[in-house]
């Protein structure tokens, strides 16, 4: 099964969501701002990445992923810092643990088919 960029989007809204508000009470943040700064960092980087992502495989071959995944985490720590913590490395560490689990899943789902 292959996804669409827009049921890719929906999934990684959704999963990256989740995630987020689920490390809100650990870190003593307001949950619902942890769930829009997932949705505001995805919904910049998410078609940034559909729309380079095949080019840069074309030049940068089998570290495309991890080095696009490590941009979108960098980008996305920005959100997180602006909207859910004052604290940078919460920023990042929910950026992580948000894309890891979403990327997870995609691998998961292009694994079972």
């Amino acid at each position: 099964m292959t996804l669409t960029q827009t049921e890719a989007m929906g999934l990684t809204l959704a999963i990256e969501s989740v995630v987020a508000a689920s490390l809100a009470p650990a870190f003593a943040r307001a949950a619902l701002l942890c769930v829009a700064a997932a949705i505001a960092g995805s919904c910049i980087t998410h078609p940034i990445l559909w729309a380079i992502y095949y080019d840069a495989t074309a030049v940068i071959g089998a570290l495309t992923t991890p080095l696009l995944e490590g941009a979108i985490i960098a980008a996305e720590t920005l959100a997180y810092r602006a909207l859910a913590t004052p604290r940078w490395d919460e920023a990042a560490l929910f950026s992580l643990l948000a894309n890891a689990a979403s990327w997870g899943a995609g691998e998961l789902i292009y694994a079972l088919t």
